[in-house]
């Protein structure tokens, strides 16, 4: 067997086990009640964590509708001024210049 089947079966193994202890402790009638109390404690956090998610998705939401737009333009305005500031770079820098030359590059628009 490979070492993957091995850990899947391993891990299959310890689920399983697990699974039968939390049935024999729910079978209790103390794990039963202990149970039932966690679930009560649980259910505000539950709650409140609801809440909270929907304020951070009604958050995020408004925020990306007002970012979304001025994001959109300032990415055109930098591919606009893409060519000119490669032209701008290569005559400065004739050695680095995309084309293998010493004269500035001609970037199609």
């Amino acid at each position: 067997m490979k070492r993957a089947q091995v850990a899947a079966l391993l891990a299959g193994a310890a689920l399983g086990l697990a699974g039968v202890a939390v049935g024999i402790t729910l079978s209790r009638k103390e794990g039963r009640e202990a149970a039932r109390r966690m679930l009560e404690k649980a259910t505000p956090v539950a709650e409140q964590a609801r809440q909270v998610g929907s304020r951070v998705a009604k958050t995020a939401s408004e925020q990306y509708q007002t970012l979304a737009p001025k994001a959109a333009g300032v990415i055109s305005t930098v591919r606009a001024q893409a060519p000119q500031a490669a032209e701008a770079i290569s005559a400065k820098l004739p050695w680095v210049s995309p084309n293998g030359k010493t004269e500035p590059a001609q970037i199609p628009q």
